[in-house]
């Protein structure tokens, strides 16, 4: 390398000093700051963004009269997912009053509790330039989930909640304090969701290594642990009551082998460059340097001890562990349900760029001002997004065109149905029908999902749900609303139907439908 560019280097690695210092000096500083405005960011976009269809099943879980009947409700299969979370946004709307803000509310502040959690964590066993550098991969990678109005956001608060309580536990006495944060984390976060059960392997195998340490056990965390088991077990009638859903499960949601690789290429793309690009700017550092990778690491200081090690790895490839067992259990997988696997893979991802950076301080700096960035871009994205319809906008626009007639609308897509019978026109909304047929369902979709949940949703809401065959038999006329995936055309013209197109829209297309032999 050339005396001017390593003169070139060494200045650029003055600027890095500098940040890792500050950073340092006023890590927690910099931390309120950075938190208040990405809670400004999602607190906004929880306004600005119209809810989808799962938002709006949570919502009307949460409008049920008390707390006994949205347990009821999520019994009866109103929802796939416990009733905890509803309760939580039941509770929030007597103080928030968009229905909107009340939905997503818990869930971003439990996703904001995530990267605090995570950067405290982090902050113990390594510089602040990688805690900030976890907490900010982890915010990347699963984004989406800080303004959804579900259970997640909060699943994941609680998940890092738990690892940093282990780790302060483990060290520090008295521990009452954390051991019954760790216990009601665990607690909370198997009653937000069922597959939150799974955060008691990497703990618990962390733990056994830290005995295996110690050279002694010590059962107090464990013990703190349990409960998360007894939760499990108090939520076995409503499980029970979800198994109608197995037999014929919406096909994406059914675990198979090919989600292992599908979840680790959508959550892990970002780590890895980070990792790629630190190898990159310490070989340019160290070009005049013969120094294998075993010195690099023998020289460098180790973050975190081995039980903690053991921990973040095993959280990080836990929903390969969880795909296995559902494929012979439950039979259901969504990457969401092990989420919080995004927490081990962003820390562990940090550790690696502060083992291999060495003595250089331009990486630790370089690869924050990436992240954030990536951060920014994200928010920024999610504040300019139109407030649109996920799957109902198209027919939304395509229905204001109807005149104002007294003839049903019927849509046969269970989301866009949810989505336009919350924001449509009143005039319009009173017209929507959703008709019901398993038989149908299951021989041109293959999966009954949208049969059982609109079912329960029927006896618990004003939603317009009919019976497929009982409606075409009093309703000669309707107008019908046609999806890509909609089996209903095929089905009307077997029977007889007359379907006349009446818009231009490419999808979807309103036909106006008249049974054979009806008098106009």
């Amino acid at each position: 390398m050339s005396t001017w560019l390593r003169c070139h280097i060494t200045a650029c690695f003055r600027p890095g000093d500098r940040v890792n210092s500050t950073l340092e000096r006023h890590t927690w500083g910099f931390a309120s700051v950075l938190l208040l405005l990405f809670l400004a960011c999602c607190t906004i976009e929880d306004l600005h963004i119209k809810m989808w269809n799962d938002e709006i099943l949570t919502l009307y879980v949460a409008q049920q009269v008390s707390p006994v009947e949205i347990v009821k409700a999520t019994k009866e299969g109103m929802d796939t997912t416990p009733p905890l979370y509803p309760i939580i946004v039941s509770a929030m709307r007597s103080i928030v009053r968009p229905d909107a803000l009340a939905v997503r509310l818990p869930s971003t502040l439990g996703f904001a509790s995530m990267l605090l959690c995570v950067l405290a964590f982090c902050r113990r066993r390594m510089s602040a330039v990688y805690a900030f550098i976890a907490a900010l991969l982890a915010a990347i990678a699963c984004s989406f989930y800080a303004t959804e109005g579900r259970s997640y956001g909060m699943v994941l608060g609680c998940a890092a909640g738990a690892l940093l309580c282990w780790q302060v536990a483990a060290e520090c006495k008295p521990r009452v304090l954390w051991l019954t944060l760790l216990g009601l984390l665990l607690m909370l976060a198997t009653a937000l969701h069922y597959y939150s059960i799974f955060l008691l392997v990497p703990l618990g195998l962390g733990e056994l290594v830290r005995w295996r340490s110690l050279k002694k056990p010590e059962v107090t965390i464990m013990i703190a642990m349990a409960p998360a088991l007894a939760v499990l077990a108090l939520h076995y009638p409503l499980i029970a009551g979800a198994r109608k859903y197995l037999p014929h499960f919406w096909p994406p949601g059914i675990a198979s082998w090919s989600q292992i690789p599908g979840f680790y290429l959508q959550f892990s793309l970002i780590p890895a460059g980070m990792i790629v690009m630190a190898f990159i700017l310490l070989g340019i550092a160290d070009s005049t340097k013969s120094r294998s990778l075993a010195s690099l690491v023998a020289t460098t200081p180790r973050t975190f001890p081995i039980h903690e090690w053991v921990a973040i790895v095993t959280l990080a490839l836990m929903p390969i562990a969880v795909v296995v067992i559902s494929r012979y259990t439950a039979h259901v997988f969504v990457f969401r349900y092990a989420l919080w696997a995004v927490i081990g893979l962003a820390t562990a991802t940090a550790s690696v760029l502060c083992v291999t950076s060495g003595e250089q301080p331009l990486i630790g700096p370089a690869a924050l001002g990436l992240v954030l960035a990536i951060c920014v871009t994200q928010q920024a994205l999610g504040l300019r997004q139109a407030p649109a319809l996920r799957q109902g906008e198209a027919a939304r626009r395509a229905l204001q065109s109807l005149p104002d007639r007294s003839e049903p609308i019927v849509i046969g897509y269970g989301h866009a149905f949810m989505e336009l019978s919350y924001y449509a026109e009143p005039r319009l909304r009173e017209r929507l029908v959703y008709p019901l047929s398993r038989g149908l369902d299951l021989r041109y979709k293959g999966f009954d999902l949208d049969f059982f949940l609109l079912s329960a949703l029927r006896h618990r809401t004003r939603l317009h749900v009919v019976d497929l065959d009982a409606f075409l038999r009093s309703t000669p006329r309707f107008v019908l609303v046609v999806y890509p995936t909609d089996y209903l055309p095929r089905y009307l013209l077997a029977a007889g139907y007359r379907l006349t197109p009446t818009s231009s829209e490419p999808m979807p297309i309103l036909y106006e439908v008249e049974a054979h032999g009806a008098g106009r």
